[in-house]
């Protein structure tokens, strides 16, 4: 292999990678071409979109290259993603052996990830406050936690069978409706509103949404728009599961 084909290889999997732990697309065609420019690459061509990449250019002694890649789902990761900003930076300023480009990229997998009860702890903590602003009292926020412990394990199976996030919030906002119509009904919950909105607060699509607003207004309408359309689809996914679980269960409780 040559220096244009180490150097294409590691822009792909920089860009996918990126994408994959919730950068803004922007951003990632950005890096990209900085990296190609810190090799002093000619004739830069980038094509993206949330779902690929493809990038081709040529080297200063003229060998053209070029590469396409699919890119792999979205699972935000914002630790990942900042090692693998300082890693673009890094190649950046000091271009090291295009060869050994992708071990430096390989290293930036081994970020520290949280242990599972901090991550559920740390989502208790934001539901509960969720549940205190949105109103609920303090059957509420017990009510409300339950589901969050629920929904924490669930979420993490699902995300394992590499379902589609539509799919996903669906069956997650159907459990996490009919749990909260149970609960409300033992008399653990009072208000089942108040715990609903703040159940689904675990699955409305924020990031995907900044991120594809930003895109609208940098320019890159095509990407933009997809990506509302499916943070829309993902959000109608949520509002139908509540609607199954109250339509086949609401009986449990008097409104």
């Amino acid at each position: 292999m040559n220096d244009v084909d180490y150097v294409l290889d590691f822009v792909v999997s920089l860009g996918n990678k990126m994408l994959g732990a919730g950068a803004n697309l922007e951003r990632v065609n950005d890096t990209m071409i900085r990296v190609c420019l810190s090799y002093h690459m000619e004739s830069i061509s980038i094509y993206s979109l949330s779902s690929t990449i493809m990038v081709s250019a040529r080297s200063a002694d003229g060998i053209y290259g070029s590469r396409h890649i699919a890119v792999q789902p979205a699972s935000i990761h914002l630790e990942r993603l900042n090692q693998l900003n300082r890693l673009s930076r890094t190649v950046c300023s000091e271009t090291p052996m295009p060869s050994s480009l992708i071990s430096l990229l390989d290293e930036t997998q081994q970020a520290e990830e949280y242990s599972v009860p901090k991550v559920i702890l740390g989502y208790l903590i934001a539901m509960t406050s969720l549940c205190v602003i949105f109103g609920g009292t303090v059957k509420d926020v017990i009510a409300a936690d339950c589901i969050t412990f629920v929904l924490f394990w669930l979420i993490r199976w699902l995300s394992g069978r590499n379902l589609n996030h539509i799919v996903v919030n669906t069956l997650c906002m159907w459990v996490s409706g009919t749990l909260g119509l149970l609960l409300v009904r033992i008399g653990i919950g009072e208000q089942y509103f108040s715990i609903i909105i703040t159940s689904s607060m675990m699955m409305i699509p924020g990031i995907p949404l900044v991120n594809a607003v930003r895109n609208l207004l940098c320019g890159n309408e095509m990407n933009g728009i997809l990506e509302i359309l499916k943070v829309l689809m993902e959000t109608v996914a949520i509002v139908l599961g509540l609607v199954l679980s109250i339509y086949m269960f609401g009986g449990l409780i008097q409104w």
